[in-house]
């Protein structure tokens, strides 16, 4: 029973990321060092020691960029539904089935 709970929150995980990877999809959002980010900002790069690394990105540029990645977690959500769901599907063998001899 524990392992068919499992499962189940298996695929409903997989279900929540994808859900998220088409949210970021279709309205995808960003932050340079907790702080919200809108069309026309520049977010600097900073290292570990606060040393300015001199690299800029904008705005567009980070939302392009988590664009190209967001598919993946859709794939990534959809694999582990489908995988999650052809477990569940499969026959409950073990140590519970009581026709043993």
């Amino acid at each position: 029973m524990m392992q068919r709970v499992g499962l189940w929150a298996f695929v409903v995980a997989g279900l929540a990321v994808a859900a998220w990877g088409l949210v970021s999809w279709v309205s995808p959002s960003t932050s340079c060092r907790g702080v919200e980010m809108g069309p026309g900002d520049t977010c600097e790069y900073a290292s570990l020691t606060d040393e300015s690394a001199g690299r800029v990105q904008r705005y567009e540029d980070r939302i392009e960029v988590a664009r190209q990645q967001a598919p993946f977690a859709v794939a990534a959500g959809v694999g582990m539904v489908v995988f999650g769901a052809a477990l569940v599907r499969r026959p409950v063998t073990g140590a519970a089935t009581s026709d043993r001899r």
